[in-house]
């Protein structure tokens, strides 16, 4: 029987787990990739962070596409009509976390949907899964909450553990999520020892489960990837968006301080996701509800500019058109279904040279993908797609972040941006696999069609050619 294991190593950079095994820190990594298996880069989503960042994986979708635009978001309408609302506002940082299943557009399936005979581990996104076959949801909580504030192995442990019994239980499809990597990283910077550590640990892992698929005859007929949500980059300077709207007069609705939508005139939120990126949400007139444009914001984009370490703004025009600015250029975007057209004004806002016009979402992919901002006009275009998504998008550069207050503990290490630090993603299969461009949302049609599962029609992704 085929089946499919997806390790998700959570947090991994591309170019660690290529320093590593050029180190010998990784034998086991090494081993697939030289013995039929293979060794890519692939482009994951915006925002680059836990949580929307599983959906191409799970529903073959880009989070704006799935109306999820965020770890954290902010619905205008829903919150004008009440505050009170379930569909007011999000964080899936803590208890609201529970909610992620049912705020998935119901009409995407998730591939445990399609794969009923599937297992799941420290992941929260399991819609569709028959409760049993939930590995850790009795202790996904404990063992979470735990590695946010103390970092250790100790839940890459507990993976392994589950992993084992999830090989032998007949399953056709395994997501397993490692978070250690991604724990440490915060805590004490991506390149840290403690992170190191995570990667040498998840190797040796590894090596024992490839012991038992070959001991029990499973490995041929096994598809194995190893990829990751997001990667890191070390933040030395904390920007927090909340003050910056404070002080420029607005009242302003943020997590956790959720309390003042009841004791304050608010008129503006703030969600951040990853850290790196950030939605804003303004009032205008004194209604939620109208929309406010590039125009209506253009001195606070100046004055949130101002501020080093904010890299680019994104908002919308009077005419729908997503205008992008950075200290470099600035420039428009507009969405036209299988690509967009895009005009830089001045300068380009991120520097690039020759992209204008109309361009393909493949092409998009191929002109930027070695670029600071990898697939970047794609992953704008989806994200505005949203509902949910702010009057005003930002991106941080690499070694800021923009929140400072609430944060425990300290970030040392950041993702959520447009950067291609937090972008570009390891994809390591036991195949060989023809595409070099690769995104994260072209592995839910790989996995149905490896299966031998129909696939939805309407998704993000196309699948992988693999052999």
């Amino acid at each position: 029987m085929k089946k499919v294991i997806f390790l998700l190593l959570d947090g991994a950079r591309r170019d660690a787990l290529e320093n590593h095994i050029a180190n010998g820190f990784m034998p086991n990594l090494k081993a697939i990739t030289e013995d039929g298996g293979s060794f890519s880069t692939a482009v994951t989503v915006f925002p680059s962070t836990t949580g929307p960042a599983y959906l191409p994986f799970i529903s073959g979708v880009f989070p704006g596409t799935s109306n999820l635009p965020g770890i954290r978001w902010f619905d205008k309408i829903s919150f004008s009509k009440n505050i009170n609302s379930l569909e007011s506002h999000r964080s899936y940082v803590g208890v609201e976390g529970l909610l992620f299943n049912r705020d998935i557009k119901k009409s995407q399936p998730t591939i445990f949907e399609i794969v009923e005979n599937s297992r799941s581990i420290f992941n929260e996104i399991t819609r569709g899964l028959k409760s049993s076959f939930d590995m850790t949801k009795l202790s996904k909580a404990y063992y979470k909450l735990k590695s946010h504030f103390s970092g250790s192995n100790s839940i890459d442990d507990i993976a392994f553990s589950k992993l084992t019994k999830a090989i032998n239980s007949g399953a056709q499809f395994i997501f397993c999520c490692f978070l250690g990597v991604d724990s440490n990283s915060h805590i004490s910077g991506w390149n840290s020892k403690q992170v190191i550590d995570s990667y040498i640990n998840f190797d040796y892992k590894l090596g024992l489960m490839m012991d038992e698929l070959k001991d029990s005859n499973q490995l041929s007929e096994t598809l194995l990837i190893i990829t990751s949500d997001h990667g890191h980059s070390d933040t030395s300077n904390h920007i927090e968006i909340v003050d910056i709207l404070t002080d420029a007069g607005y009242k302003v609705f943020s997590y956790p301080l959720i309390y003042k939508k009841y004791s304050e005139d608010v008129d503006a939120a703030v969600m951040v996701s990853g850290n790196s990126m950030s939605h804003i949400y303004l009032r205008k007139d004194g209604n939620w509800e109208k929309n406010f444009s590039f125009k209506d914001s253009e001195i606070l984009i100046e004055k949130l500019l101002s501020f080093e370490g904010i890299d680019i703004v994104m908002a919308k025009n009077e005419k729908g058109q997503i205008v992008i600015r950075s200290k470099r250029g600035i420039a428009l975007l507009e969405d036209k279904e299988t690509g967009v057209f895009y005009t830089p004004l001045l300068n380009d806002p991120f520097g690039f040279t020759g992209i204008e016009d109309y361009i393909s979402y493949d092409e998009v992919l191929d002109l930027t993908f070695d670029t600071k901002y990898p697939d970047s006009l794609t992953q704008i275009a989806q994200i505005f797609k949203s509902s949910r998504c702010g009057d005003i998008v930002i991106s941080a550069e690499s070694g800021y972040d923009l929140r400072k207050d609430f944060e425990v503990p300290e970030h040392k290490s950041s993702h959520g941006s447009l950067n291609s630090e937090h972008m570009h993603v390891p994809l390591v299969m036991n195949k060989k696999v023809t595409e070099s461009k690769i995104r994260t949302v072209d592995l839910y049609p790989t996995i149905l069609d490896y299966l031998g599962f129909p696939c939805p029609s309407k998704i993000d992704g196309k699948k992988l050619d693999i052999n």
